[in-house]
């Protein structure tokens, strides 16, 4: 019994940050699962594995007209700030330096660190790729990329992890697809920033060639991954 104790004791010490920013959420698991009551969220937009425990009063919920959205599936979840990066099979090298370019102003922020590498099943994970697209002229818009987050979490006695395993990647049916705008805009997306009515962020849906992070685009990549 003693050995429990301190089993457990040092189990709710060593994650004591995650079980406190999920409490309400385990609440309510713990409550569904009793009732046999539980729900899970879908959306066109991004991708979640399995049942999500979420912090629904994050400052990520919140984003307003002065700011840049957030993914719905980034909201309300802890994540580390490092990512680990790596390039799908013939990926043209020009769009490799287009995307190296958007992970050193990224990196600049100081908010998330993007490295290149294999990530384990506890890590983050960015791939970055491109792919032929192309639309029909009628449409009178052209798909220039493609980018989103997609979370799973896990909990086990090594507490409630969450990951995003994001991609990115560049219509290269198109040449001026394969530019920085384009590159940073969609690392944005798996990253976890959505698209935004200002026409000076990096997320705005219609292509300005905005390669520098606006106040509002730091903001709200700050507000996913600076929790306190």
């Amino acid at each position: 019994m003693l050995v429990m104790t301190l089993a457990v004791a040092l189990f709710v010490v060593s994650n004591w940050r995650s079980l406190s920013y999920y409490r309400t959420a385990l609440t309510t698991l713990a409550t569904g699962l009793v009732t046999g009551k539980t729900t899970t969220t879908k959306s066109a937009d991004y991708r979640s594995s399995g049942y999500i425990l979420r912090n629904t009063t994050d400052a990520t919920t919140r984003t307003g007209a002065d700011n840049t959205p957030v993914e719905e599936a980034m909201q309300g979840v802890l994540l580390q700030k490092t990512y680990h990066y790596h390039y799908a099979a013939d990926t043209p090298s020009r769009v490799k330096q287009k995307f190296n370019a958007a992970i050193q102003i990224y990196n600049q922020t100081g908010i998330v660190k993007l490295t290149a590498g294999k990530a384990n099943s506890n890590e983050n994970q960015i791939t970055l790729s491109a792919y032929r697209k192309k639309e029909e002229l009628s449409q009178g818009t052209v798909e220039f990329g493609h980018g989103g987050p997609q979370i799973t979490q896990r909990i086990s006695w090594r507490g409630i992890q969450t990951t995003n395993a994001g991609k990115a990647k560049l219509n290269v049916t198109y040449k001026q697809a394969v530019k920085l705008s384009v590159a940073v805009h969609e690392l944005g997306h798996a990253l976890g920033l959505d698209h935004s009515s200002d026409k000076d962020s990096v997320m705005t849906p219609i292509d300005h060639g905005n390669t520098q992070l606006s106040a509002a685009d730091v903001q709200s990549l700050r507000s996913i991954y600076d929790k306190k």
